[in-house]
């Protein structure tokens, strides 16, 4: 059986002196007719972020703080996985799963709502700390397995609940249909569509803002999603410099976070540049990339056609701006849905835009569920 190992986030000096040198560098290219970000990441705010990080960004302090809870790593499949690990008194063991550019403190806001809950925050393989990737061939699937196994065989559970969004929704989706017996119960709020494009005459008239979201990722915002899956390698080279990192996450941040022009709001400044900072320090930012490129080269078959496909009990939060939206009336013939929250404010990031109303949904539905 695997065994887990103590793990604790130890940046060297020098990799944080190298940041600030390389920081100090930047070559700024000059922007034109983009104060709204129509073109991408606005160099004027993208100067500003750089000289924080450079100048003001204490790495150290956030270090301790994510310190303060429990961190391991153990090898799954000949893969290094990392996780937070908070401990329970009794309730549903809880996996909750991120995606990108998502890392697992974005739900250190989230975690305080869930007490009594013991609660496993892993990296994605490639992502954060579960670096480097240790072989091709490591997709949503394979992610699923390690994590499987991460909560039965290591760490001893007959029966467990997830969270997930982005890949963290596709992860979990996929643990619902191939372990309905171990899957307490999935909350997510991005349930994903891995069968095709869902038809539109199932968007109900209440749903446009929504749906506008979904739109606009289509049009606008899913250039990333195509370099992603095809050429993930020359993404990698991107992580050669910290002001090409922080434009390529940043404009992510802006365009998928709920706000009225200024997107901090939603996701302050020291939280992206501790994202930032965690992309950077761990030099994931192909690795990351290469969980689209070798996820989508393998369609999802199901098990069985039979209805609902993830056959656990499901609750959806539902917030306005999520790009990724999806209709209703989809969740419901697929899902074994129990629940549905419509939430007033929030986007691609509720763990870091609205903690406290994700925490809450989440405890509230696995409160729910039976116990046994």
């Amino acid at each position: 059986m695997p065994q887990p190992e103590p793990f604790r986030i130890a940046v060297p000096d020098e990799d944080i002196q190298d940041l600030r040198e390389r920081l100090a560098r930047t070559r700024l290219p000059g922007d034109l007719a983009n104060d709204g970000w129509e073109y991408g990441t606005n160099q004027e705010y993208l100067a500003g972020l750089l000289a924080d990080w450079r100048d003001s960004y204490d790495w150290r302090a956030h270090e301790a703080e994510m310190n303060a809870y429990a961190h391991y790593r153990v090898e799954l499949a000949g893969q290094p996985v990392h996780y937070l690990h908070v401990p329970g008194d009794g309730k549903v063991p809880l996996l909750l799963i991120g995606g990108w550019p998502w890392t697992f403190w974005d739900f250190k806001d989230v975690l305080p709502h869930l007490a009594g809950h013991e609660v496993v925050v892993a990296d994605l393989p490639g992502y954060g700390f579960s670096t480097p990737l240790a072989r091709p061939g490591i997709g949503y699937a394979e992610t699923a397995d390690m994590y499987h196994q991460l909560m039965t065989e290591v760490l001893g559970h007959e029966r467990y609940g997830v969270y997930g969004s982005d890949w963290g929704s596709i992860i979990g989706q996929h643990l619902a249909h191939h372990h309905p017996e171990s899957v307490a119960g999935l909350h997510t709020t991005m349930p994903f569509s891995l069968e095709g494009p869902i038809p539109e005459e199932l968007w109900a008239d209440d749903e446009k803002v929504r749906r506008a979201a979904n739109t606009a990722w289509a049009r606008y915002s899913n250039g990333y999603f195509v370099l992603h899956t095809t050429r993930p390698q020359s993404i990698a080279y991107i992580g050669d410099s910290p002001a090409a990192t922080a434009a390529w996450l940043v404009e992510k941040l802006h365009d998928w976070t709920d706000h009225d022009g200024d997107f901090e709001t939603g996701y302050p400044r020291e939280r992206v540049l501790t994202t930032l900072s965690l992309f950077w320090f761990t030099n994931s930012m192909g690795s990351t990339a290469r969980l689209y490129a070798e996820s989508f080269q393998k369609p999802w078959t199901p098990k069985s056609d039979a209805q609902p496909l993830f056959n656990v009990p499901t609750a959806v939060a539902a917030y306005p701006r999520e790009p990724a939206a999806v209709p209703r009336k989809w969740v419901e013939s697929r899902f074994d849905l129990r629940r549905y929250t419509v939430m007033e404010r929030g986007g691609h990031y509720p763990a870091v835009e609205s903690p406290e109303t994700l925490g809450r949904d989440i405890a509230e539905f696995f409160a729910e569920l039976p116990q046994s």
